[in-house]
């Protein structure tokens, strides 16, 4: 009877978990880290406080838990979007498509930009690092530049390094919008995307288009880094 009845609850603490995680968002995204209070996460979610603690021991756990999700997820979207068309593993078509899920996901964002009114004291970790390279974009941004160089779809006379400084701070230009330009009067998000490629493309790919064998073999390594990185966020 005890193991039913343990087997029965798990799909409701799921549920429940849910429940708190998309409560916990919400409150984030409308009033910032150093705002939301586990009071309020309990009453959103319409549990009582010391079920939030059920689940996570601290506010700062359960935030965590909330920046490992995000991330996971637009890694597994970006992946499935390779996997329809295996030319999105190429730098310009990758790079843009990060671009465009920080559009699309407030918290993608803010995880992205060490947006510090929206994450708080989440936004850098305590040696000083942002919080993306914490959730591994540092590193997966190494591997994926490898996957490239091993399949030829980056130039070859500039380092690995060099490469990962200029894609990384390429898109961190491109996110946070440039300084000449007032806010809201740029392009299209979509238009800044198709421009952010450009350059990626311009900088770092080779002037000779690939084969299509070539681009699908790069494909399945950049979604096999992706899925690694992915596990790494899991626990797994």
């Amino acid at each position: 009877m005890t193991t039913k009845a343990s087997a029965a609850s798990l799909p409701a603490d799921r549920e429940r978990a849910e429940r708190i995680l998309a409560a916990a968002r919400e409150l984030l995204l409308a009033w910032g880290y150093k705002r939301v209070t586990v009071d309020e996460i309990a009453r959103r979610a319409r549990i009582g406080k010391g079920t939030v603690y059920l689940h996570w021991k601290t506010k700062e756990v359960l935030f965590a838990e909330l920046l490992r999700r995000e991330f996971h997820d637009v890694l597994g979207l970006i992946a499935a979007r390779i996997e329809q068309d295996p030319a999105v593993a190429l730098p310009g078509r990758l790079v843009p498509e990060v671009f465009l899920e920080q559009v699309r996901r407030p918290l993608a964002r803010a995880i992205l930009t060490s947006d510090g009114d929206v994450l708080g004291a989440l936004a850098m970790t305590a040696d000083g690092h942002p919080v993306a390279r914490q959730l591994g974009f540092h590193s997966l941004l190494a591997r994926l530049v490898d996957v490239w160089r091993e399949h030829a779809l980056l130039v070859a006379e500039t380092s690995a390094a060099d490469q990962v400084c200029m894609i990384d701070a390429v898109l961190a230009g491109f996110f946070s919008g440039g300084i000449a330009v007032p806010e809201g009067q740029g392009p299209s998000p979509e238009h800044r995307a198709d421009l952010l490629g450009r350059v990626i493309k311009g900088a770092v790919e080779p002037s000779v288009t690939p084969a299509e064998a070539t681009v699908r073999a790069a494909a399945r390594d950049v979604v096999s880094a992706l899925a690694d990185a992915r596990s790494e966020l899991s626990g797994g």
